[in-house]
């Protein structure tokens, strides 16, 4: 519907008292503003220290909506291993968590290990394209596993020979047997070949494939000229780092299988730079409660439970303070999710002020 503005040629136009004959929309308050309230998603301190940059915050999110599949399947795009990190991982995003200077920090690492053992069973690599290129994995250490994972993921032939070890040779003291059985059908599943009762040189390798994985402990003879993707003198060999933080040796498996994936494509590999991280001092902690953590989760319900202590730092969770504090209802509720009306926002500043987790900021009008 069309607003037209009331027009009044007299003082004989005008109502006999106060009375509203119109909207005040025809008013584009929006003009008035020099500036304007954005979101701007940032980075929470838990994710800028955990070495995957797994978004913590977002898979909490979907578990207080109890979407736990949808949790469980956003730490897959950033770790494969997530049953086996809940269990290993030094938990550095717990070191960083801001929730350390108001009570107790979140319980990431449990919550990891919970959702990585309840989709274990749903757990699928799926497969985006087949690739004719051939890539041979000499080891099972985990770092090489999280590589094959990736480079199934995307298409690539991939073969491992085995050295007479078992997958996952590395954390086999350390991991459930029934977990490990079921991250290696997952890789099975995904058409890995697996070679027990060969031990091929380097060379026989390089005549066979396009290119040779190899762990560092299998490479210390050779010259790593870029240790953030493992490539040797050797154009067809690739090292990948073995660490003894599980997930940094993880992330080195991944940073070669993404690199030798953008290569493949025709694309230049760019290591992915988080935004700005935020600060404790930019949460607005009288909308939170002081609440013990769960150390230990084995229940939805306590996961549900834990995940609502997150400040969900830099990440906006819906939580709809902006809507209710506008003073002109220049915030629209769409879909779950704020979005400005810019005709009708003066850019006063309220929502920055009220948003807890510092995801709104206020920018420059052009």
């Amino acid at each position: 519907m069309e607003i037209k503005p009331i027009k009044v040629n007299s003082i004989n136009d005008l109502p006999e008292a106060p009375v509203s004959q119109g909207v005040t929309l025809i008013r584009k308050t929006g003009t008035w503003k020099n500036v304007r309230p954005v979101i701007s998603e940032r980075s929470a301190p838990c994710e800028n220290a955990c070495p995957l940059k797994i978004r913590i915050p977002k898979f909490i999110d979907y578990l207080t909506k109890s979407e736990s599949d949808k949790a469980g399947l956003e730490i897959l795009k950033w770790n494969p291993f997530p049953s086996i990190t809940g269990r290993v991982c030094p938990a550095k995003c717990e070191t960083g968590c801001n929730r350390n200077k108001y009570d107790e920090k979140i319980s990431i690492r449990e919550l990891e290990r919970f959702l990585g053992d309840l989709i274990l069973e749903k757990k699928r690599i799926e497969i985006k394209g087949q690739k004719t290129v051939k890539v041979a994995v000499y080891g099972t250490s985990t770092s090489l596993m999280a590589a094959v994972y990736r480079l199934s993921e995307g298409g690539f032939k991939v073969v491992v020979f085995t050295k007479g070890q078992r997958l996952f040779s590395d954390v086999r003291d350390s991991i459930p047997e029934d977990i490990l059985k079921k991250e290696e059908k997952v890789l099975n599943d995904a058409g890995l070949e697996i070679i027990t009762d060969k031990a091929p040189s380097i060379q026989e390798l390089k005549n066979t494939f396009n290119y040779i994985l190899l762990s560092s402990a299998d490479a210390q003879n050779m010259n790593i000229v870029d240790t953030k993707v493992g490539k040797t003198e050797d154009e067809k060999i690739f090292v990948v780092t073995e660490e003894q933080d599980i997930a940094r040796s993880i992330k080195n498996g991944l940073s070669v299988a993404l690199y030798l994936t953008s290569k493949e494509e025709g694309k230049e590999y760019q290591e992915e730079r988080l935004p700005r991280v935020v600060s404790y001092k930019e949460i607005i902690t009288d909308y939170f409660n002081h609440e013990k953590a769960i150390p230990e989760i084995r229940t939805l319900d306590e996961a549900i439970k834990e995940a609502f202590r997150c400040f969900s730092c830099g990440t906006c969770n819906s939580c709809g303070n902006c809507y209710v504090f506008c003073p002109d209802s220049a915030v629209k509720w769409i879909d779950n999710f704020p979005s400005f009306d810019y005709d009708y926002c003066k850019g006063c500043g309220v929502c920055v002020n009220e948003c807890p987790r510092g995801v709104l900021e206020l920018v420059p009008e052009k």
